[in-house]
């Protein structure tokens, strides 16, 4: 089930929307401001995001350029109350998969939430052969990981989009949570980043969640063959 994320101020239209996507089958999480957005998205990530152009505390298109900029490929859905060629144009530009003008009809958000999901379902960003500890990134590198590295990947996608504890990450590694050195997942966790890093791709789509743990926010693809 791909997971949204609604951004509009409007309480009646986003619970409208959300409804409607529920029935649609999508997990939708809410966010009423720019601020709520990125704390959502912080904690769970997301499949999808759905972006209403003026709200409370900021310009949707900013937050737009904001997750292109980090390297996020989720897909987007922009929309706003203003018809012009050239706000469309700007949303294109800055990395909107779509651009809807207010009022969204539904039949119209559905038929395009769905050919997204459909794309990002097709094409996984990224890939871990569990056999081979074998990392394949979006750009078509495939990087060699250690044991440990493989298992720390594989607990976090089993849980995509959702906050893994450190404990239950120490525990899928194998290890004694209560005599395990936490400086050791901190350090397993940056030599992971650097390693994607070093081969000049994106960046690992691996947030840290204070005082929890880790969550991956795009799907990956676990194959063992």
């Amino acid at each position: 089930m791909a997971h949204l994320i609604l951004l509009d101020d409007e309480s009646e239209l986003r619970e409208e929307l959300a409804e409607f996507l529920h029935e649609q089958g999508f997990q939708v999480t809410e966010a009423e401001s720019i601020h709520g957005f990125r704390q959502r998205y912080g904690q769970h990530g997301c499949d999808i995001a759905i972006i209403d152009r003026m709200l409370p505390d900021g310009d949707g298109m900013t937050l737009v350029q904001e997750l292109r900029e980090a390297g996020e490929r989720c897909g987007i859905v922009l929309f706003t109350a203003r018809d012009a060629s050239q706000e469309r144009i700007a949303g294109y530009a800055l990395g909107a998969d779509h651009y809807l003008t207010k009022p969204i009809r539904l039949d119209e958000l559905g038929a395009i939430v769905q050919s997204l999901a459909r794309r990002l379902r097709a094409t996984p960003n990224w890939e871990l052969n569990t056999a081979s500890s074998d990392l394949r990134t979006p750009s078509g590198h495939v990087l060699k990981l250690t044991g440990l590295e493989s298992a720390f990947l594989v607990a976090l996608a089993q849980q995509t989009g959702k906050p893994v504890s450190r404990r239950a990450i120490v525990e899928a590694l194998g290890k004694n949570f209560c005599a395990y050195d936490p400086r050791n997942l901190d350090a397993l966790v940056k030599r992971l980043r650097d390693k994607v890093q070093s081969h000049g791709d994106d960046p690992l789509p691996l947030k840290t969640v204070h005082g929890t743990g880790y969550v991956l926010s795009t799907a990956l693809a676990l194959t063992a063959c």
